[in-house]
């Protein structure tokens, strides 16, 4: 079995904060992919690459903040996730999902029940993350 891999979506000015989710699913036995980490800088197949590592993703956490908010990357990402029809977390952290509406973005397909605060990430995501995991490595 390959390992329960998540696709961690951000804003470049959220990467330590997105560093910081992947340190705890990686805690829990999962894979990650982190742009920052996963990409050599100045590798001209960015996107081919992006692509690849969504559809071998089992879920996609992005995260939303004031900076991330309107970064295109974010919303393509988050929009091939749920082309493949995997689970999209959506993480807030100095916003709330309301914040959307005034972008003109709108919440689009994110249902209240994938929509977290990061305070909530460790109380309620990282603990049903860790059983999929284990369900994933004994399959």
């Amino acid at each position: 079995m390959d390992d329960y891999k998540i696709f961690i979506s951000h804003g470049s000015k959220d990467a330590w904060i997105a560093g910081q989710i992947a340190k705890e699913v990686r805690s829990l036995g999962g894979a990650t992919f982190l742009d920052e980490t996963d990409i050599p800088k100045g590798n001209l197949d960015f996107k081919r690459i992006i692509l690849e590592e969504i559809k071998a993703s089992n879920e996609l956490i992005v995260l939303f903040t004031p900076q991330s908010q309107m970064r295109s990357w974010v919303w393509i990402e988050m929009g091939a996730a749920w082309g493949r029809d995997i689970p999209v977390v959506a993480v807030f952290y100095g916003m709330e999902a309301s914040d959307l509406e005034d972008t003109g973005q709108g919440k689009g397909f994110l249902e209240n029940s994938n929509i977290l605060t990061l305070d909530d990430l460790n109380n309620e995501y990282l603990n049903q993350l860790r059983l999929r995991i284990e369900k994933a490595a004994r399959s």
